[in-house]
């Protein structure tokens, strides 16, 4: 095995907050009522006791499946992050609409290194059409905040990022050029992505193609990176953790939580478990471990289906980013 004999993660994924403003078309959590993750927010003693618990992490993405900007405690962590030299990254994706000018001000403020803000359109009426309940110039306006911000501070940081999910709703040529258009107004990177709803058939999937850069000329399946299912290498790259400390493994799970709580057991024994290094093994073509909750998983099942698994070479580059 290429593993060392400790196993560490510098890199985790803590989510801050599983509630949510908006009721977004597809939304996964909220169609299945938050899956078992339940509805709530990091504490602050629980994210201090964490870095206190785990030195060894220095970089944590806390945006995952619900509004970073709903937990109260916020601005508080990233304070003490910044203190502490732990990178934090809104990277995931937030919706932006509802956050206070101080919050706005702290993302510059503590150095958070990346925030994506997920905008699908580039007009109210495009944008609330999937973004239920969201303000399309409210979201726009508090990008140009963060921005005078920037400016106040000097600061590069945070990156700006658009994530623009292509669906049905807002994939016109005019709605994506103008989308481009706005993101470069904003300094702002746009990223193009395709939806989560494999029913979804382009009405000129070439014109698209050349736009956004993904590929809609065949059939592949949206959850892929060159055909092969990806979630799975988060177990290496950035484990997942839940609000309240149960282990999730990867960002795309949130029906069935390890039996295991982070906070209390910690993110090293936890990753040199026989349970975590069994479920790997299995990640990456071997043994089935019933004891996992992988081995239920629609994407582990795709996977083993097609014998193309998680690649050894695949996690040691990204173990380097």
């Amino acid at each position: 095995m290429f593993f060392r004999k400790k196993v560490y993660a510098s890199k985790v994924r803590l989510e801050a907050s599983t509630l949510c403003n908006l009721n977004c078309r597809d939304c996964y959590m909220r169609l299945n009522h938050f899956g078992n993750v339940g509805a709530g927010y990091l504490k602050l003693e629980n994210f201090v006791s964490f870095l206190d618990k785990n030195p060894f992490v220095r970089e944590i993405e806390l945006s995952n499946s619900g509004e970073v900007f709903l937990n109260p405690d916020l601005l508080d962590i990233l304070k003490i992050a910044y203190e502490r030299g732990v990178n934090i990254y809104l990277a995931n994706g937030v919706n932006l609409n509802k956050v206070s000018d101080e919050m706005l001000e702290g993302l510059v403020k503590y150095g958070v290194k990346v925030v994506l803000v997920s905008i699908d359109g580039a007009s109210q009426e495009t944008y609330v059409k999937y973004r239920r309940g969201g303000n399309f110039d409210t979201v726009i306006n508090n990008i140009k905040k963060i921005n005078e911000y920037k400016k106040k501070y000097n600061s590069i940081l945070p990156i700006m990022q658009w994530q623009y999910i292509v669906m049905d709703t807002n994939d016109s040529e005019e709605e994506i050029l103008r989308a481009k258009e706005i993101a470069k107004s904003l300094d702002c990177t746009v990223w193009f992505k395709k939806t989560w709803n494999d029913k979804y058939k382009p009405k000129n999937p070439e014109i698209l193609s050349k736009l956004t850069g993904l590929n809609f000329s065949d059939d592949e399946v949206v959850y892929t990176d060159n055909k092969r299912l990806v979630p799975c290498a988060d177990l290496w790259k950035c484990p997942q953790i839940n609000w309240d400390g149960r282990f999730l493994a990867c960002c795309a799970n949130f029906k069935d939580p390890f039996d295991v709580n982070v906070f209390e057991v910690g993110l090293e024994k936890l990753l040199n478990s026989k349970l975590i290094k069994d479920t790997k093994k299995m990640l990456m073509g071997g043994k089935v471990c019933k004891d996992s909750p992988c081995c239920n998983c629609y994407f582990y099942k795709k996977m083993a289906e097609s014998k193309n698994f998680v690649k050894k070479d695949e996690i040691i580059n990204q173990w380097k980013k």
